[in-house]
Formats: C-alpha cells, structure tokens, sequence
C-alpha cells in the first residue's frame, strides 16, 4: 500500500502564482534582489525552471540499475553494477546503496545521492562533491568519486560517494527523524561529546585557500558581505517557496541585515553539524564519518556553532541544563571548541547567528518542506508534512530570541 501525506493548498491563483509557475522576468528580479553565491543561484535557478514538471515518481531499483550501469560503461568501463538497494535516511535526497565490481578491484559498496525533483534544501552536488574532496584526510568522510551535476545520466543532478559503516545514534536511544532531540547516556555523552567538538573545530581549521573549491565564492574577511549574501541566499529561498505571509520573518530578515556583523575570519562551514550527520562505530564510538555537505560554504565559524546550539537538537537534562546536541552543556561546548580550535566564542556573535539560523530553519520547514510535500515533488512528503511542526517551535523560538535582544527580556 502506497501512502501519501495530506497536502496543503499551495496557491488559489494556479497558474497566475509566479511561485508555481516562475516566469523567467520573475526569475530575473529574484536573482537581481538576492544576489548570492554564483552556485547557490545555480541550484535555487534550476529548481524553479523545473517548478511545472510532473510530480515525484519513485524510479524502480530496474531504472537506477540501469542508470548506474550506462554511466560506469563510460566512466568506468568493464566494471559491474549489483545489489542496488534504497538507503533509508536522508531528507533532501534519494538515496540508493550498490556494490561496484572494478576489474583489478575489490567489490566496493556506494551511495548513489540524487536530488528529488524538489528538495526540502534545494543544493549544488558539485559543491558537495568538491568539499568532501578538499576535506578528505582532515575530517572522516565518505569518498566522493563520481558527481553528475547536471543531471546527464541520472535525470537529476547526483552524486555518488562511498558506503561507510557506522550508526547516528545507540541502540534504544531516543530521538526523532532528522536528529531532532537525539537522547545520549552519560556514557555515550562521554565517548562522543569530545569526539563531536574537535570534528567541528578541525573543519573551522581546515586551511581552505590552498583547497580546489571552485565552485565557492570567498566572502572578504573585515567586510559583512559573506553574512548578507548568506541572508540573500535564504531571503530568496522564502520568496520563491512560502505559502502564506508570516510577518516575523520578514521582520527578522531586516533585524539581521541591518545588524550583520562582519567576518573577522574566514573558515570552512558545515552548516548542518548536529546528531544524525555524524556516524560511529555501535561499540567503540569511535566517530567514522561526517555526512550532509550540502549547506557547506565559506564563512564565519561562529553561524556552525549556532548551528549546533539550537534547541531542537539538544534538550535540557534533569539538574536544568543545555546539553548541546545532547551531547555537553553549553559553556563545556564553548570552552572545548577554545582549546580545540585556538579561535575565541565571541557571545554577541553567537546571538547574532542564533537567530539567523532559527531564522533559517523556520523558512526551510514553513516554506521549501511544506511547498515540497503540497506539489507532491519530494521523496518525503509524509516527514516534510510532519516537520512543518517543527516549524511553529521556531518561530517561538525566534519570536523569544528577538525578544532577548531587542528588549532583554
């Protein structure tokens, strides 16, 4: 049996609503209101040039077979395809395990990651593929092989990176999908807390410059031009993708762009560091891979650690305090990542980047998940449906943090 989530009405307009059916003047004024990253313009472009296409149809195991095998006769001619398996996870993108039998090789086991016809992060795989290349050997990741990010042989922009092993949380722990509220045993909190910090310092350490990241635009260190592009980037994302006017967002967006701080030090961005996107070895704990690159760009270290202290990735423990990611209390966090990193938690930038990214994650559930699930273009309806929950908690959340810094109160 075949189920599908209740979808909400998008528009009443049809096809007078420039939301589902962009024209390319509409496209224009976009692209020249929120001018961002030339890549990020890319994939946000893309998305809505494919607006009025069919809905999401599963592809059968047969047609990915057979997508893999046409691509390997080119690119890596004499091997063969086996053991092509959906791999579940994931909110943004399809995911397909299958084994690669190179001649002169080992059998070795992939993930092929596709875009969906709409994406609850709408992203650039060649910005994924290129980050996972430049960190491999600093940081634990899955070996990023082959990238199609045009969509040639696989109908969609994808990926295709190597299986690693590894859990995202204990057996019998607690937490929901997407690493929301992942609950940790002071025993687990102990092998994985120092583990997740230094991960995140090394990536703010990683000496990018050097690195072959070209499909990233480099923010100026001293100037706050990185932070509002980065503002432009999710500004148009609300533009393009929200459903109904919701007056604390567009409120926001001005608080941040009249407040943005400056970038005193350019670092590498995961942008989506939390429990689920980390994996570790069930019995050692010993922490295997980094996942989800997607939202990787070039900024301020200060928007990752943010990233990591929003409250639903975290929850209060018994004696009152923030156990960030579930993993440390907050000022254990800050005091880790000083000693692991040489870099200062500057507190006001910390507040600052709270509410961006609060902001931030309201508009990917309320908007892009909520437009994604309704249109029917998403791998995911039913767990984007269920997210726009989620989405209320942020805009308390914002809502309070706006609060704190306006008034203290």
């Amino acid at each position: 049996m075949v189920m599908t989530a209740a979808r909400p009405k998008v528009a009443e307009a049809g096809a007078q609503d420039p939301k589902s059916t962009p024209s390319e003047a509409w496209i224009a004024r976009l692209q020249a209101r929120f001018p961002t990253e030339r890549t990020v313009d890319e994939a946000l472009t893309r998305k809505l040039r494919n607006r009025a296409d069919p809905p999401y149809r599963p592809s059968t195991l047969a047609e990915v077979a057979g997508q893999l095998r046409a691509f390997f006769a080119v690119h890596a001619p004499g091997a063969e395809v086996h053991a092509v398996a959906p791999l579940g996870g994931g909110a943004s993108k399809e995911q397909y395990r299958f084994t690669l039998h190179e001649q002169g090789s080992a059998p070795t086991d992939y993930v092929l990651r596709r875009e969906p016809p709409e994406s609850v992060v709408e992203t650039h795989r060649l910005r994924e593929f290129e980050v996972m290349n430049a960190v491999r050997g600093t940081i634990p990741v899955p070996p990023a092989r082959w990238v199609d990010a045009d969509g040639a042989w696989f109908g969609r922009p994808s990926l295709i990176n190597g299986f690693v092993s590894g859990v995202t949380k204990p057996a019998g722990s607690e937490g929901n999908v997407s690493g929301l509220g992942t609950g940790f045993s002071p025993e687990w909190q102990a092998r994985l807390a120092p583990q997740f910090v230094d991960m995140l310092a090394a990536i703010h350490r990683f000496d990018w410059r050097d690195a072959a990241l070209d499909a990233f635009d480099v923010p100026p260190e001293g100037s706050a031009e990185g932070v509002l592009r980065t503002i432009n980037w999710w500004d148009r994302v609300w533009e393009e993708d929200s459903i109904e006017a919701i007056p604390i967002i567009r409120f926001a967006a001005q608080w941040l762009r009249a407040n943005a701080p400056t970038i005193e030090r350019v670092t590498l961005v995961h942008h989506d560091f939390r429990p689920g996107n980390f994996l570790f070895e069930p019995d050692s704990g010993t922490i295997t891979a980094v996942l989800d690159w997607e939202l990787a760009h070039l900024g301020d270290y200060h928007e990752d650690l943010a990233w990591s202290l929003q409250e639903g990735y975290g929850y209060t423990d018994a004696q009152g305090r923030f156990m960030v990611c579930g993993l440390i209390e907050r000022e254990a966090f800050f005091r880790r990542y000083e000693q692991a990193s040489g870099f200062p938690v500057d507190r006001a930038r910390i507040d600052y980047y709270m509410i961006m990214n609060t902001w931030k994650s309201a508009i990917i559930v309320l908007a892009t998940g909520i437009r994604c699930a309704a249109g029917g273009k998403s791998h995911q309806d039913i767990l984007l449906s269920w997210l726009a929950g989620f989405g209320h908690v942020c805009l308390h959340n914002l809502a309070r943090l706006l609060r704190e810094t306006l008034h203290g109160t």
